[in-house]
């Protein structure tokens, strides 16, 4: 099947990439550096968690809603390194970013519904420690992996900018877009 080829990312997918970026970043944060040093008997820690599980909830149907529209739309060749192996690894990254978002959006709603299913009552505390959940520590792993693919995925982006020189940051960017039908 021929595909149009463009010269740079449509902005729909433009704004979702870095909207989406910036969503899970700070998901990421209030998980690591907030909620994980929070005690569950501090009452604040409820209110955080509901704001925190909305947010990854956006994140999901926005990551849905860019995956759809990739799908169907011209987007720039894939960049290479001029290693297989690296090219390998990169797409086997970003189909994971997409794998691992989704994974970390179930396990969160489903420690969330443990912790409902236990503590039916409002006022309830929670429990002493999420750990108790497996859910929970899957969720724990999965976000750590994802904050090592993030950084690994921004890593990568900078060596094609500056190192390869191959103006990777321009497709992903604002700007004019040309799209040119695919010879295959």
């Amino acid at each position: 099947m021929s595909r149009a080829l463009a010269s740079r990312y449509q902005p729909v997918l433009v704004a979702l990439h870095w909207l989406l970026a910036l969503m899970i970043i700070g998901l990421l944060c209030i998980g690591f550096f907030v909620l994980a040093d929070m005690p569950n008997t501090n009452p604040k820690k409820l209110d955080i968690l509901v704001w925190h599980m909305s947010g990854g909830i956006c994140v999901l149907a926005l990551m849905i809603l860019r995956f759809l529209i990739r799908m169907r739309s011209a987007r720039p060749a894939t960049a290479t390194t001029g290693s297989p192996l690296l090219d390998r690894l990169s797409s086997i990254a970003h189909h994971g970013l997409y794998l691992i978002v989704l994974l970390i959006v179930a396990s969160g709603w489903l420690t969330g519904w443990f912790i409902r299913s236990v503590f039916q009552h409002p006022g309830e505390l929670l429990p002493g420690n999420f750990a108790i959940f497996p859910t929970f520590q899957v969720h724990a792993f999965l976000a750590t992996l994802l904050a090592i693919l993030i950084a690994t995925h921004v890593a990568a982006a900078l060596f094609h900018q500056f190192v390869l020189k191959d103006g990777l940051f321009h497709r992903m960017w604002f700007g004019r877009r040309t799209v040119v039908p695919s010879e295959k």
